[in-house]
């Protein structure tokens, strides 16, 4: 039968804990590492923010004051 790592056949209770806790340890400084090594995240917060629809619908009705309301326009229906 295959116990797989020899070294930790025949160990008690604490040593377990150790080799856990060294494990542990091990892998959280890999993260650190990892992370460490990544490229910082850059936010572009100096970008303008996009126009919503009703931002656009004032704009233009401030520029051509014929088209006020042209978007609540509804025409007539032809009859045929």
């Amino acid at each position: 039968m295959d116990f797989g790592n020899a070294c930790l056949f025949n160990k008690k209770p604490e040593d377990m804990r150790n080799v856990g806790t060294l494990g542990g340890r091990a892998r959280a400084r890999n993260l650190r590492l990892r992370k460490a090594r990544q490229a910082p995240v850059v936010h572009k917060f100096n970008q303008p923010r996009p126009k919503t629809a009703a931002e656009a619908i004032r704009r233009i009705d401030a520029l051509c004051p014929w088209l006020v309301g042209a978007e609540h326009c509804v025409g007539e229906r032809q009859s045929r």
